[in-house]
């Protein structure tokens, strides 16, 4: 019998814990123990554990957990973690991991001082495309890759009806690190990470183009370039009704790779587009992909490696540089 896992939550407020809290009880063996939350999002989650709390760290200083998941907002969440991880309780957060460079690099020292896994999701991980694209930039599939555009959001938290508490934090620019440039501009700033390294520089112009009421930004571009490439990405709060192109899509010397819906295409001079199959994955439960890390101490990989999502932050450290200062910035080390 396999033993009893006992598993906690730090945090409500980051609507995406619905989601893991039910990938966690799809695991064999993993007890959902203990939840914290200060908010009235406490009284949705009760059914699901044994116990409750309104402070984290008393959560923390009473129960023995052998894993925490982290979804309150990117500035608690890095407390959360670091606490957590001087306990030795392995941390399963949610992206986009900090709200700064900063902090991240707190929680990767803190990571390292306990030894114990700290792993970042992003829902964009559990798309087979995105492990296949790589294989095929890899092999030369479109020969050298010299621009890449992604673009990913929608209309608003408030417009598509997230609830007041994760709104409350999306729009409050010290505890997200921004608006839709932190909420969406991460995906495509971890997204360009994995694919190319870090980029030399790092262009931006944001702000609040559609909204009546006042928020940091509602749309930010960003346009990273790398020594014989360009990227450019694009995270909107604004967008009512996307376009129905390649997203991302890679051009190549020799021919472009782009994803429709959640196809992979591979296209060439004079030729008929070709699908391009993507693997589906050996494990697509976040939850019991992080739990497989903990038991085996192999480290998370692609974008939930929390080097990559905190470099990721670096480059939107620079992104919001460059929108205060009008140049082009480089990403910190």
């Amino acid at each position: 019998m396999a033993q009893e896992v006992k598993v906690g939550v730090a945090g409500l407020t980051h609507g995406h814990v619905w989601g893991l809290i039910n990938a966690w009880k799809k695991v064999p063996g993993a007890r959902l123990v203990a939840v914290a939350d200060e908010t009235p999002l406490l009284e949705n989650a009760l059914a699901d554990f044994d116990k409750s709390y309104i402070d984290w760290r008393e959560m923390l200083a009473t129960e023995q957990l052998d894993a925490l998941l982290v979804c309150s907002n990117n500035r608690e969440s890095t407390e959360i973690t670091i606490v957590a991880l001087e306990k030795g309780i392995p941390c399963l957060v949610e992206k986009a991991m900090a709200a700064d460079a900063a902090d991240a690099d707190r929680m990767l020292a803190a990571q390292k001082a306990s030894g114990k896994t700290l792993m970042i999701n992003w829902p964009l991980a559990w798309n087979p495309w995105l492990y296949e694209i790589k294989k095929q930039i890899e092999a030369s599939a479109i020969g050298h890759p010299f621009h890449m555009r992604f673009s990913i959001g929608h209309s608003g938290p408030k417009e598509i009806g997230c609830d007041e508490y994760f709104v409350g934090w999306l729009y409050d620019e010290k505890l997200n690190g921004g608006g839709a440039i932190a909420d969406f501009g991460s995906y495509g700033a971890v997204l360009s990470r994995f694919l190319f390294g870090m980029p030399e520089t790092v262009f931006c112009v944001r702000g609040n183009f559609t909204k009546d009421y006042e928020v940091c930004d509602d749309h930010a571009l960003m346009v990273l370039k790398y020594p014989k490439m360009s990227v450019t990405l694009e995270g909107t709060w604004a967008t009512a009704v996307g376009d129905s192109g390649a997203n991302p899509v890679i051009f190549g010397k020799t021919g472009t790779l782009g994803v429709y819906g959640s196809q992979l295409k591979l296209l060439a001079p004079r030729a008929e587009a070709v699908e391009i199959e993507s693997p589906a994955l050996p494990e697509s439960n976040p939850a019991a992909y992080f739990l497989d890390c903990v038991k085996t101490g192999k480290a998370p990989e692609g974008i939930r490696d929390p080097v990559l999502a905190a470099d990721a932050c670096r480059i939107l450290d620079a992104a919001i540089k460059s929108s205060k200062s009008g140049c082009a910035e480089k990403p910190g080390n």
